[in-house]
């Protein structure tokens, strides 16, 4: 009897999942206004230690930002949590859970040290790269500014601030360069939104999965 040769080719993927973040809680665009803060450790390092790439979101290739929404009011009581916009229930599900572990105890924000009321964002960013690294376009920028090529920075940090427009630094460092470039007004503004995210995103966590593919083959006879 003849036998026969079959080739099967299934195609894998690996993720491996990189947190990164950024803690806002402690600060402020203005001297008289102190934001509120979480009293029982980092907020950030919290949420992260809590947080997953859900399975099922990587296998249908969804990612996105989830924004939350809390307040803090003038006696330091968290309220009011919401969901600001989410690209699936999927991925707002994990961010919930994460924060499930947020216990209600802060301390308020205060103006001219008085305590206030004040609403926040928290963001969840998940992203996937497939057989490709994350864009390092914020190192490149820096690069680029110690050679004193600052077009060519530039270039890197509207990269940059495209694929991360909650990330108050980008904005502060393009304000820079933009001094240096002479368009004061583009300075200007991005430093105003530099100020902004400063006083309104109190946590921004960065959920990236890189995934490689290999193709697999068994042989049966």
């Amino acid at each position: 009897m003849k036998k026969t040769l079959i080739f099967f080719f299934t195609t894998l993927l690996c993720f491996n999942v990189i947190l990164k973040s950024q803690t806002l809680q402690d600060s402020s665009a203005n001297s008289n206004v102190e934001n509120a803060q979480y009293l029982k450790e980092d907020l950030t390092k919290l949420l992260q230690k809590n947080i997953k790439y859900p399975i099922e979101a990587l296998k249908n290739k969804i990612q996105g930002d989830v924004i939350l929404s809390i307040n803090i009011d003038k006696n330091g009581n968290m309220n009011s949590l919401n969901i600001i916009s989410s690209p699936s229930e999927i991925l707002s599900s994990s961010s919930l859970a994460s924060f499930n572990h947020v216990e209600n105890e802060w301390s308020p924000c205060k103006v001219n040290g008085n305590p206030v009321s004040k609403n926040y964002l928290i963001v969840f960013r998940y992203k996937f790269y497939l057989n490709t690294q994350p864009p390092e376009y914020k190192k490149r920028a820096e690069k680029f500014v110690k050679k004193q090529k600052y077009e060519k920075a530039l270039k890197y940090y509207n990269n940059a601030i495209t694929e991360n427009q909650f990330n108050y630094e980008l904005f502060e460092s393009r304000s820079k360069l933009n001094k240096i470039l002479g368009d004061t007004e583009g300075a200007k503004n991005d430093s105003q939104q530099s100020d902004r995210l400063k006083n309104k995103i109190i946590s921004l966590v960065d959920i990236a999965a890189i995934g490689q593919t290999r193709v697999e083959k068994r042989v049966i006879y």
